[in-house]
């Protein structure tokens, strides 16, 4: 019984923190509708950055920030574009088609691993793979303009996110996960500031400035969260629930954009979560058999 309280804590938090997102792209969306989405970007990295800060002072954890530098600013680098052509994308597609393209960035760190670090997939990696990008296509169906140059926006992320990704697995001794989100968080605030110090629209509404917080802290609430999960177990286990943003977002999807249920999209993510799943426990499994 003892073991099973660190298990379900895991789960709480890995979850919790992957709502959290859903939360934040949410937010997001609707700001994006109300003033321009840089102003949402700039809350989005600066009221993070605010309430990293406020933790750091609080419980002052012991982090490295100067280990893996470099990498450390071109991970931040891809996470600020993936979140900038994210907030972009999500004022031009449907919230579900957007979580559903950005679900290839497994598939995309599978194959930058294959070419570049020589591990090649097992068979069975590769039709769970095909099977998971065929969930894809379904899904997305004739909802997304496929031919229209919009579609670089929900693209891009998956993309960044992936590249983020292969960089952390070659230097897989990084165990320095604040100092990510810390060097992500004040590299967006940066960039985003100077922009809008030049073409910053008032807000129409106080409310908005409340909204703008609360996308700022949902971003350092979902990443804590899933560090936390990460620490008390392994990313291999945590990663599993990035998939749940499916079915959170399908809910949002309904409740707030009162976007109707299409059950060939049900279907397709159905798929998405059981290839995904699949493919990750294989080639998970093939990494302990050569350890």
């Amino acid at each position: 019984m003892p073991q099973q309280t660190p298990l379900f804590n895991v789960i709480l938090l890995a979850a919790g923190g992957f709502f959290m997102f859903v939360c934040m792209d949410s937010t997001a969306k609707y700001l994006g509708t109300v003033m321009p989405v840089t102003q949402a970007i700039w809350g989005r990295f600066f009221f993070h950055l605010v309430s990293l800060i406020i933790f750091f002072l609080i419980f002052k954890p012991k982090v490295n920030l100067k280990k893996n530098f470099k990498l450390q600013i071109i991970r931040s680098l891809l996470m600020v574009t993936a979140t900038t052509f994210m907030f972009y994308s999500l004022q031009k597609f449907d919230l579900v088609d957007i979580y559903v393209v950005f679900f290839s960035a497994p598939l995309i760190v599978s194959l930058l691993s294959a070419y570049f670090l020589k591990d090649i997939l097992s068979f069975k990696g590769i039709m769970l793979m095909l099977l998971s990008f065929g969930s894809i296509i379904y899904s997305l169906g004739p909802s997304m303009k496929i031919f229209s140059l919009d579609l670089i926006f929900p693209i891009v992320p998956p993309i960044c996110w992936a590249l983020y990704q292969f960089f952390t697995k070659v230097v897989s001794s990084d165990n320095e996960p604040f100092a990510s989100i810390f060097y992500t968080s004040i590299l967006g605030a940066i960039i985003f500031s100077i922009f809008i110090t030049f073409n910053w629209v008032p807000l129409e509404k106080n409310i908005y400035w409340l909204y703008l917080i609360l996308i700022g802290a949902a971003g350092f609430v979902s990443h804590s969260l899933i560090i936390y999960a990460i620490q008390l177990s392994n990313l291999s286990f945590v990663t599993n629930f990035q998939y749940s943003q499916l079915i959170w977002s399908t809910i949002v999807n309904f409740l707030i954009f009162g976007v109707p249920f299409d059950y060939n999209k049900i279907i397709g993510v159905i798929g998405i979560i059981i290839f995904g799943l699949l493919f990750i426990r294989t080639e998970g499994n093939k990494d302990k058999v050569k350890v």
